[in-house]
């Protein structure tokens, strides 16, 4: 599949359905390929309180995870312990941001040609982390707005991080796309009313997205400007 597609429909927009003013990206897996320095940071968090339930390697299928719900609900750690591998975890990452992540081939480009639209990041990381690891590739400058997990009550995949960017661009989150790799991504999007994209080429599977219910698939960064324009008939390109 090079161009994007939809379950049960087409990617023109409906004239009931508000047009597009904004774009919230995933970090992890859709912007950055961050999985060296996401492995490092899990096995230094179980490491600093001697516990080797799972790999990093193993537990990498669920990047995008909080990963205070990965360590709980897959490594069963709760409390002080639970507390401390996420230390952990949160400062080896910070400190792999230089080696552990590169941009995805073609999503500089992809940015680049999205100047219609108001772009944000929406992540699980911590902001300071996220603001850093955009810096360091060079896309900081692409965004409006970068909203960490540490900056609302609730992670994805509770809507909190969707509905909070899009109060912030001083948008209607139905005048949103969420862009991600994960179920995550898709289930934060649509709890908060806005559309859904989902990216091929991350940490999550065809098969998880399309179980979230997401509205488009994209394989190729170069694919989603296209898209874009289809669902915004009325912006230029």
């Amino acid at each position: 599949m090079t161009s994007a597609t939809r379950s049960g429909g087409s990617a023109k927009r409906s004239p009931d359905v508000p047009r597009l003013r904004a774009v919230l990206f995933d970090i992890d897996g859709t912007l950055l390929d961050t999985r060296d320095a996401w492995v490092a940071a899990f096995d230094a968090g179980l490491e600093a309180i001697r516990k080797t339930s799972i790999s990093g390697s193993e537990a990498a299928r669920w990047i995008g995870t909080p990963i205070e719900a990965i360590y709980a609900e897959r490594c069963g750690l709760a409390g002080d312990e639970l507390a401390k591998a996420v230390r952990e975890f949160q400062r080896i990452e910070a400190e792999s941001v230089r080696e552990g992540m590169r941009a995805y081939p073609g999503v500089r480009e992809a940015l680049d040609s999205l100047a219609a639209w108001e772009l944000a990041a929406v992540t699980n990381k911590r902001r300071d982390t996220s603001i850093e690891a955009l810096r360091v590739t060079g896309l900081l400058s692409f965004f409006a707005l970068v909203l960490g997990g540490d900056s609302v009550p609730h992670k994805k995949p509770a809507p909190d991080p969707i509905l909070r960017a899009a109060s912030a661009l001083g948008v209607a989150p139905a005048e949103c796309a969420v862009v991600g790799d994960t179920e995550n991504d898709v289930l934060a999007g649509k709890a908060a009313g806005a559309r859904t994209i989902g990216v091929t080429w991350g940490y999550g599977t065809r098969a998880r997205l399309d179980a979230a219910g997401v509205d488009y698939l994209i394989e190729t960064p170069g694919a989603l400007a296209p898209l874009l324009r289809a669902l915004t008939p009325s912006t230029a390109a």
